[in-house]
């Protein structure tokens, strides 16, 4: 896995490599074993890379030579069909120089044009250059999993894995303008796809294409989710499912260095550990936990269990070599600000800073890759918004039902020509209208656009978390679950099956898979109810994030003095958040979090010297 960045300039040739030089060394903390540059007439390509296949020869910036144009790519990806795809293009008469997928992925290009994403199975964002046609192609993987950012700035355009490259950049300044700031408060951490809280820095959409040809700039759809008919029975469908996931699991293990897993107890977890360990008899897996969570813990209906009895459990059951990393509170307060610049935005507060302490942990025992149970939850129907009646019935996003805090933490008056309410209201509805249906039965259909409003939305939010957190550490972490072809399948089996509702009265959260699995782990841990990414529950925590917040805001030339109402949040404060009727996000960001959320907002408008263009 890597980093990219590159901009092309339709007026002038490139005389100064000191650009893309500052553009790559930003973001080394993705590639730490290796950082290259290309520049040829009005185009410029960084790469800094983390060596995981073909150790040796798999440098980037790579071109590739054929009927005399040059082509040249700059990729940061792992694509897990790459022998299949190799072999069809030696058989067509092209020779390869490296074992690296960067090649087959830049000679696919070559033969089919933007129909070679067709043919890639795996997680990618990548930019190729023609010479001859001084056309630059980017594209981005079916599920967003690895990033692509891009702007247009004075005949220039300017892409990288992350924002901060692009700030490198001399054409570009750090603004936020009213829409952004409305998504920041009114949607965050979530966005509208293809935007960011930067204004004119937007993200290319996943399962997107685009090309430039320094006078357009045209973005294509080249996959989504489609509404298709399934005419399996459940048990064909449990057999399926079983065999969509194993085989994933074995071609995400593939890798020129050793492999590890995270391993929560959990059922998703759990499932890839066990399959993980048929291949691996020396299999390595990490958890984290916190100190003082015992006595803090409080059983809930979002979050009834800990995860450290059930890791116990698979990890005596599987036997692999498990290490649980303990942090302070104090070390997850310290890490907001980390974590922070490494998405670049504001965040999951500390659900991003402990995945941040997680992954340096991996990192820091020597491992490059790991295996993750992310992107389950949002296919199978893992999260209370897919069977509870309230959220179910919600006429807007059912993490987000804090509608009125947002509206009421922006500062009065501030953004003249939205109204957060609509503005939440609109990215909903637009969202749905990519929505297909084909059945007659509410239910299903109901259960289709959550299905669909969840992996747009919440799971991107997750995956932005996973990808920055983990390559600021110089860790790959894989995501099995992530295959579009299981994404394809499971999301036209039908709702009843997901939910097991064929057997049962009430819905079991990812039956379909529970019952595709259920032989293969313990019984307690098959039928354990989802608990969340480990946080925090101690008081000690709050009580750091709340004097750190009440500093904040006695100093008025703190920048979130510009945006926020403040006298809202002091009143926040002084109740406890006893006055919060709803969560912020979902079960992840509870009032904690939400003040933590805030304390990043200021953080960022600081760090990034962040102009308001209103």
């Amino acid at each position: 896995m890597c980093g990219i960045c590159g901009y092309i300039n339709s007026s002038e040739k490139i005389r100064n490599e000191e650009i893309i030089k500052r553009m790559t060394s930003s973001i080394n903390r993705r590639g730490p074993d290796d950082i290259n540059i290309f520049i040829d007439n009005n185009i410029a390509f960084g790469h800094t890379r983390l060596s995981i296949i073909d150790l040796l020869t798999g440098t980037q910036p790579m071109t590739y030579e054929y009927n005399s144009n040059k082509y040249t790519i700059t990729y940061n990806g792992e694509l897990y069909n790459m022998e299949e795809v190799k072999k069809e293009l030696i058989n067509m008469g092209f020779s390869f120089k490296t074992t690296s997928d960067t090649e087959v992925v830049l000679v696919s290009y070559i033969v089919y044009q933007e129909k070679c994403l067709e043919k890639l199975n795996g997680i990618f964002s990548f930019a190729i250059y023609s010479q001859n046609d001084n056309l630059l192609f980017l594209a981005r993987d079916r599920l967003g999993i690895k990033p692509l950012f891009y702007t247009i700035s004075n005949n220039t355009f300017i892409f990288a894995s992350e924002i901060k490259s692009i700030l490198k950049h001399p054409n570009v300044k750090a603004r936020i303008g009213e829409r952004e700031l409305v998504e920041l408060i009114g949607l965050g951490p979530a966005h509208n796809p293809g935007n960011t809280y930067f204004k004119d820095i937007y993200e290319l959409k996943a399962g997107y294409y685009a090309t430039y040809s320094g006078i357009n700039f045209n973005t294509y759809c080249y996959w989504d989710l489609k509404t298709e008919s399934c005419e399996d029975d459940i048990y064909t469908a449990i057999s399926k499912t079983k065999e969509l996931v194993t085989d994933s699991l074995k071609r995400q293990l593939i890798s020129d260095v050793p492999v590890c897993t995270m391993l929560s107890g959990g059922l998703d977890s759990s499932i890839l550990t066990a399959l993980a360990k048929q291949e691996n008899s020396g299999l390595s897996t990490f958890s984290i936990d916190f100190t003082g969570n015992n006595t803090s813990f409080i059983s809930t209906s979002y979050q009834p269990t800990q995860d450290a009895e059930f890791v116990k459990i698979m990890s005596d059951y599987l036997n692999t070599n498990h290490k649980t990393i303990y942090f302070k509170n104090e070390d997850l307060f310290n890490l907001l600000k980390d974590s922070m610049i490494a998405r670049d935005m504001p965040g999951m507060a500390d659900i991003d800073a402990s995945m941040y302490a997680l992954c340096k942990a991996i990192s820091d025992s020597g491992f490059k890759v790991c295996i993750s149970g992310e992107c389950s939850d949002e296919i199978f129907g893992g999260y209370p918004w897919y069977y509870r009646e309230k959220l179910v019935n919600y006429p807007s996003f059912p993490w987000a039902l804090s509608d009125d805090i947002r509206n009421d933490m922006l500062k009065n008056n501030i953004c003249s020509n939205y109204n957060i309410k609509e503005y939440i209201k609109e990215s909903y509805e637009n969202t749905l209208k990519n929505v297909n249906l084909n059945s007659n039965n509410e239910m299903e259909n109901k259960f289709r656009k959550i299905n669909y409003l969840t992996i747009k939305w919440f799971m991107n939010t997750l995956i932005e978390r996973t990808d920055r957190t983990s390559m600021a550490n110089g860790l790959e972490v894989r995501v099995p679950f992530a295959d579009h072809k299981i994404f394809e399948y499971i999301y036209n089996v039908p709702a009843r099956y997901k939910l097991g509702i064929v057997h049962n009265s009430e819905p079991v959260e990812k039956y379909l898979l529970r019952k595709a699995f259920e032989s293969d782990l313990p019984k307690e841990v098959v039928y354990r109810k989802k608990s969340p990414f480990p946080k925090t529950h101690s008081n000690d925590y709050l009580n750091l994030v709340q004097k750190e917040l009440i500093q904040v805001l006695k100093d008025k030339s703190n920048p979130i003095h510009e945006i926020i109402n403040i006298d809202y949040l002091n009143n926040i404060l002084e109740t406890g958040g006893k006055n919060l009727k709803e969560n912020w996000f979902g079960q992840l960001m509870t009032y904690p979090q939400t003040l933590a959320y805030l304390l990043q907002i200021n953080m960022w408008l600081k760090e990034y010297n962040i102009s308001l263009d209103l």
